[in-house]
């Protein structure tokens, strides 16, 4: 019953946190990016400049993550899924070929593996618990 009565409540926090880190990651990225300044991380002292097929896997996984926040939006558990695999490969792109090969892995990891957590139980989690209501 409990469970029922949170399902509104807690589909909208991960929707709204899921659009809030969307909407902030492409601000500072694609800003940082057109800008020429590069984008800065909180907290960190690095500064990273974006190749131009950099930004473009950049604008391809942003529209493969809108399209897996939609889905949520519409209660497709595969949303999630694709969620996280995108970001996955993404930062496999980042370390191995892209932006962040520049970047002490030490130093970023702890945040990284921080934000796939709550990627996890936001997009893997909730659709999971509340598995009556996803298909």
């Amino acid at each position: 019953l409990m469970k029922e009565k949170l399902f509104k409540p807690v589909y909208w926090i991960m929707i709204i946190l899921l659009s809030i880190d969307f909407i902030d990651t492409n601000i500072r990225i694609i800003g940082g990016h057109l800008s020429g300044s590069g984008i800065e991380f909180p907290g960190f002292a690095f500064n990273i400049q974006l190749s131009s097929v950099d930004f473009i896997i950049f604008i391809i996984a942003q529209l493969i993550l809108a399209y897996c926040i939609y889905q949520l939006f519409i209660l497709k558990r595969a949303g999630g899924y694709i969620f996280m695999i995108t970001n996955v490969v993404f930062l496999i792109y980042g370390f191995a070929l892209g932006p962040f090969t520049s970047v002490p892995i030490g130093e970023i990891l702890p945040l990284t593996l921080g934000f796939f957590a709550v990627y996890f139980v936001l997009v893997i989690g909730i659709p999971y618990y509340y598995s009556d209501k996803y298909e």
